[in-house]
């Protein structure tokens, strides 16, 4: 809960519309930001989104001593997921709000909106979406979306179908694929990032990020503006490009702080080591952020055991900072480095550890307990399917590797094997324990020597190496 946001939203009818279907809300004292698009014209499209809004900001308002509890701390408090799924929920009493309304009217049958809400408390951002309104934030001059769209044009793009000539013939470009109130039950997404000093968001509808041909278009629009500038600049790019649908954007920045420089350094060390994490490769920004917000942070001083060989395991660590050593007892078998991860079996199933991971000198990690990513597997089915595909090919690759590794062993074996054997052929024969009767001219063999000191032996057969013939 902050007062401190800074804050400014405006909303234009455009260049091409008669009236402005798109609305939004502020509740800075709670940290609430929602952008609405209606949809339907005659059915009333600012109805459905002046609605949806309401209802979320009801349902809030209602949980509004759930959230300073989580705001406060303490035990017993709220936990982060409790507020993510709050925020969720309040978006689906929102839906059967208006598709309530839509089935009672006959003027209104039909009528829907996005909707996107942003939830401000302490360093973390929660985030409830449908349809294709978004969500930006720029952080140390980088501009990243943490929304993905709920439409035609993307499902496509997902897919890989969307080339030039298949674009150039869809005439409903911005149609959506969810939306608010068009049926009784919608599936919204929801996010939770962490959040750093000095971060400013963007909520806008398509009316604006329909003319932004990346993300990072957005940069100069932000840089070097207060929130009223960077709104206003914002509203004249789209007019200026042809303002063919209403706009709306509403700019919430946080306040700075003296830890600025440390917190973004910080969560910038963090994205990079899980970016290198082969279980993560292939992830958008987006998805990485947040699953770099699931994830607990760990420090470790010199000498610390992070786990401990034969103890159960039930999370992934991933080292931001520091070296760790890896024992098996009391070898060391590695030494891992920032970037590098541990304990992903964990993952799978709960086995023993297999060795020791100790700090080296001062670590910092990355934990990710096993019930967490389950739980996102199961609610994000787009992030579910990437992790599990990228879990899948980590460790067919391991298994590659490790088959390739025993069949190079049993090649060196074999070969092993075959030289012995020719060996045998070639340079042994087959003796009785008591060696013949010798004569005059022999030549002493060691063999000769100990199958004499074997005189006394059991009769047996067993290869004796003769000398070379010189």
């Amino acid at each position: 809960m902050s007062t401190e946001h800074l804050l400014h939203a405006r909303t234009d009818v455009g260049r091409a519309r008669e009236h402005n279907e798109d609305n939004f809300f502020c509740d800075r004292p709670m940290g609430l930001y929602v952008v609405a698009d209606g949809m339907g014209g005659h059915a009333a499209g600012e109805v459905a989104s002046a609605m949806a809004i309401q209802a979320v900001a009801a349902t809030m308002q209602r949980a509004r001593a759930q959230v300073e509890a989580f705001a406060r701390g303490g035990e017993g408090a709220a936990r982060a997921e409790d507020i993510r799924q709050l925020l969720g929920h309040a978006v689906s009493q929102a839906n059967r709000e208006v598709y309530a309304a839509a089935q009672a009217s006959v003027e209104r049958r039909g009528m829907g909106t996005t909707l996107t809400a942003l939830l401000l408390v302490n360093d973390r951002a929660f985030i409830a979406h449908v349809g294709d309104s978004r969500v930006y934030v720029m952080r140390g001059g980088e501009v990243r979306q943490l929304t993905e769209d709920h439409s035609v044009v993307n499902e496509l793009r997902r897919r890989g179908r969307l080339r030039p000539e298949v674009l150039s013939q869809i005439q409903h470009k911005n149609a959506v694929t969810r939306a608010i109130g068009v049926f009784e039950n919608v599936e919204v997404d929801t996010y939770m990032f962490l959040a750093a000093p000095g971060d400013r968001f963007v909520l806008c509808s398509d009316g604006l990020h329909r003319y932004l041909d990346r993300e990072q278009d957005l940069g100069p629009l932000l840089t070097d503006a207060t929130e009223e500038t960077a709104s206003g600049r914002m509203i004249n790019f789209a007019l200026e490009r042809g303002g063919a649908d209403n706009v709306t954007v509403v700019v919430v920045t946080l306040p700075d702080a003296s830890s600025r420089d440390r917190v973004v350094r910080e969560l910038s060390e963090q994205y990079q080591a899980l970016s290198g994490v082969p279980f993560f490769r292939h992830l958008e920004p987006r998805e990485l952020l947040f699953l770099q917000a699931t994830a607990r942070l760990r420090d470790a001083i010199p000498g610390e055991a992070i786990v401990r060989e034969g103890d159960a395991g039930d999370a992934m660590f991933v080292i931001v900072s520091g070296t760790c050593a890896v024992k098996k007892g009391d070898v060391e078998i590695a030494r891992l480095k920032a970037g590098e991860h541990f304990g992903e079996m964990s993952l799978v199933e709960s086995v023993p550890r297999s060795a020791s991971v100790v700090a080296d000198d001062d670590a910092r990690l990355l934990a990710f307990a096993r019930n967490d990513v389950f739980k996102v597997l199961r609610e994000n089915k787009d992030l579910g399917m990437k992790l599990l595909w990228n879990i899948i090919t980590a460790l067919a690759g391991r298994l590659r590797e490790t088959s390739t590794q025993l069949g190079e062993a049993r090649e060196a074996l074999a070969a092993e094997d075959l030289t012995a054997h020719l060996f045998l052929q070639e340079n042994y024969a087959t003796l009785p324990t008591h060696p013949p009767p010798r004569r005059s001219g022999d030549r002493d063999t060691l063999l000769d020597l100990d199958a004499e000191a074997d005189a006394g032996a059991t009769q047996e057969l067993r290869f004796v190496p003769k000398m070379p013939e010189f």
